[in-house]
């Protein structure tokens, strides 16, 4: 293969291969192991190799935009809704100054932190769009599993690669069942602020990462 690019694999393709890639560099027991032979594996391994960390930001925002796109398709304002999104307290992760991933005070470990622990944040969010939206199932998928990769890159760049905390299962589950008591209505509006969100931090991080 002479060149490779995201628009090449479709999102389920993508999403295995990623998930080829991630059992080879972090072995478990069990059929994950065993399906990461052949040739295709060395190719999508590109994807998360530290030099190619832009790459998977940037295939990740083209799942969002096109999630976003679907989305607003059915909601006449989703566009032009950021009131009604603003009186939805997600706590959703956000970047500020003290994460120094901005270039006035930028620290690249720190950074490298906060962005590998937003995206962690981000999975439990991510748990309820797999099961909440109702579009293309397969844009979903690759953006979940394509963090996931993501996670494990920016360690392997940072000092301390298990240093990033892992949030509180029984925080975690008590956060996705407020998310999903809500009506049809709250429940697409929350779908689109959570892709609002995951979008802009990811554009943050994309930003640092070309100034690591």
């Amino acid at each position: 293969m002479n060149s490779l690019s995201t628009s090449a694999f479709s999102p389920v393709a993508f999403s295995l291969g990623l998930l080829l890639v991630m059992a080879t560099a972090f072995p478990t027991p069990g059929r994950l192991e065993e399906d990461a032979k052949g040739d295709a594996t060395s190719d999508k391994m590109l994807f998360t190799s530290p030099d190619k960390t832009e790459e998977l930001i940037k295939y990740i925002l083209g799942k969002i935009s096109a999630m976003r796109k679907e989305m607003c398709e059915k909601y006449e304002k989703c566009e032009n809704s950021k009131e009604v999104l603003a009186e939805n307290n997600l706590n959703l992760p956000k970047m500020a100054e003290k994460d120094g991933c901005f270039q006035s005070g930028f620290n690249q470990e720190t950074c490298l932190m906060r962005i590998t622990t937003g995206l962690v944040e981000f999975q439990i969010y991510l748990d309820y769009l797999q099961k909440e939206y109702e579009s293309n199932k397969g844009n979903v998928e690759a953006v979940q599993i394509s963090t996931k990769a993501l996670i494990q890159t920016l360690r392997q760049k940072g000092k301390n690669p298990d240093k990033a905390t892992t949030p509180n299962p029984t925080t975690n589950a008590g956060l996705l069942d407020k998310l999903q008591s809500q009506n049809e209505w709250m429940k697409n509006t929350k779908i689109i602020l959570i892709l609002r969100s995951l979008e802009d931090f990811l554009q943050f991080s994309l930003r640092a990462i070309r100034i690591m």
